[in-house]
């Protein structure tokens, strides 16, 4: 009877699909997530799909290639050129922002693709969360854009 129970729970833990998930959820984006495609995510093709995964170490080339099936970040810490402009004009962008005007937070809308009618209710909030923007002195331009973003979400 033992042995009836134990065959089936392993029977059930195997085959039986998680509700409601997908492999691409649990599992992430790679080539095995494509290889195993739509199939119901059971443990087993779970397992099958993450171990595909692993094996050819490709999810972190997917992920900043946006190939297999991954789909690369797309907030504003992650555009390049509003890094470089953060980077290179930090401190004029802390003191405009502190002041809620100038022409840094301008050029920063205009990266942002902010359009100009909402650029006050911007720029009011960027000043009014300075300190979650700029916590130290020495914030990175990464960090700041990922505050900014936050800000801008909220």
């Amino acid at each position: 009877m033992r042995k009836a129970l134990l065959v089936g729970a392993l029977s059930l833990l195997l085959a039986g699909p998680s509700i409601g998930a997908t492999i691409r959820d649990n599992c992430g984006c790679g080539l095995g997530t494509m290889a195993i495609g739509d199939k119901p995510p059971t443990l087993l093709m779970q397992f099958a799909a993450t171990f595909l995964n692993g094996i050819f170490c490709n999810q972190t080339f997917g992920m900043s290639s946006g190939t297999l099936e991954c789909e690369p970040h797309v907030g504003i810490a992650s555009n390049v050129e509003m890094q470089r402009f953060v980077g290179d004009h930090m401190d004029q962008l802390a003191m405009d922002m502190a002041r809620g005007q100038g022409d840094s937070l301008e050029a920063l809308a205009d990266l942002m693709a902010v359009p100009v009618t909402d650029r006050e209710d911007l720029f009011v909030s960027l000043q009014s969360n300075f300190d979650r923007v700029f916590p130290a002195e020495n914030v990175t331009p990464t960090e700041v854009l990922v505050s900014i973003e936050a800000v801008v979400q909220s």
